[in-house]
Parts: C-alpha cells; structure tokens; sequence
C-alpha cells in the first residue's frame, strides 16, 4: 500500500539534499572538483555516506543553475567559466553596483555601511597575498553594499555572481589586479559613504568596475 511522505520526513529529505547541494557546489567553487571532472553519484554518494536519491537531487539543481552539464549517455561533468561567462559576469556588475551605490546614498543611512566595510577592508588587506581568500573578502566588501539595500529580489542573482567569481579566481590563468589597488579603491569609497558624497561613491564605483573590465580585454588582447 502507498503510503505519502510524511512532513517532517520530507523535510529531512530536503534538507539533506540542500547540504548535498551546498558541499558540492563549494568543490566547484573552490577547484577541489576542477572543470571536466566526471561526476558519479555513486561515488559521490559512497564519499558524503548518502545515498544516491540526495546526491541525483542536487546534481540536478546543479546542472540547472550551470554548475554541472548533464550530458546524455555521457555521464555528468563539471562545468568551466569561458570567456563569454566572465564577459557577462563584469558586466553584470558594472550594471548593478552603481544602481546600488546612487540608492544608498539617496535613500539610506550611507556612514553606517561605511562602518560596517572599514573591517571588511582591514581583512582584505591581512589575505591580499591569497587570490582566491582575497577575492571572497572582496566579493564579501561588495555584498555588504548590495545587501544594505535591501532589494530581496536582488540576493539570488548577486549569489551566483559571487560563487562565480570566486571560481573565476580559483580557474583562472589570466592577470588580476594588484590587491593594494583594489584595497585603495575601496577605502575611497568608503570616504565617499562617510561623507554622503553621490558623485564621489559613484565615480569610485564606476572607475573600481571598469577597470575589472579593462583588466579583462587587455588581458584577451595580450
């Protein structure tokens, strides 16, 4: 006799599959599991002592959001940034930020953020001999602006542009930018939150994402 699934046990089925989910996308992001890596439930499963329902659950939701390519009759595989992705992903940024930036200023308390990214900075500048520890403390500079605003709709969205630029980091061979820079920048803008100074945050906002962009064709053309 078929019996339906009772709510706390589906519960606990999703919120095994969420962890699932999680521990393998943080693989991803971090390069433990590298672009190309085929993927075995079996043995993904065997690794994280689940079974395999929790493990084809997430490697679904991964493939979705691009994580993974589901190759029929291929087996699945992890997948790689490309050149198109990182384009999109700077541009997405040199879109959202200075909104983000104007609005703040405009409608919020801007020297309480400013306090709140002092420390952010102060912690950037103890990693900025690590690539990949410094882009997350970057990225998590960055968030704190979004998520100060407020816009809930907005956090998904920014979410996956940090992951993926985290793992951009961690894949990529390309030149970044010297970190004593970005820390510069970011203490100017910080100075500008301070004191409620529009044109200010705005040019430092916008000179901070274009030159991510320049630093990217310059690097394609070379």
């Amino acid at each position: 006799m078929y019996r339906p699934e009772s709510s706390e046990s589906a519960k606990k089925s999703e919120s095994l599959s969420n962890y699932v989910y999680e521990a393998i996308k943080k693989k991803i992001i971090n390069g433990e599991l590298a672009p190309g890596n085929p993927l075995m439930d079996r043995t993904l499963a065997s690794e994280m002592g689940v079974s395999r329902t929790p493990i084809r659950d997430a490697l679904k939701r991964l493939s979705q959001e691009g994580w993974v390519l589901w190759r029929e009759h291929k087996g699945i595989i992890v997948s790689e940034v490309n050149s198109d992705d990182e384009y999109q992903l700077f541009m997405l940024r040199e879109m959202i930020e200075p909104f983000v930036v104007k609005k703040i200023i405009t409608t919020k308390r801007p020297q309480v953020l400013a306090g709140q990214l002092v420390s952010l900075t102060d912690e950037m500048e103890k990693v900025k001999n690590n690539p990949v520890e410094f882009m997350k403390k970057d990225m998590q500079f960055h968030t704190t602006i979004i998520n100060y605003l407020g816009l809930t709709k907005l956090g998904p969205l920014w979410d996956k542009i940090c992951d993926d630029m985290t793992r951009l980091v961690v894949q990529s061979v390309r030149k970044r930018r010297p970190p004593d820079e970005i820390i510069q920048e970011h203490w100017q803008l910080i100075n500008a939150f301070w004191r409620a100074d529009q044109d200010e945050a705005l040019e430092c906002i916008n000179k901070h994402c274009r030159l991510i962009v320049e630093t990217y064709h310059d690097d394609i053309k070379n």
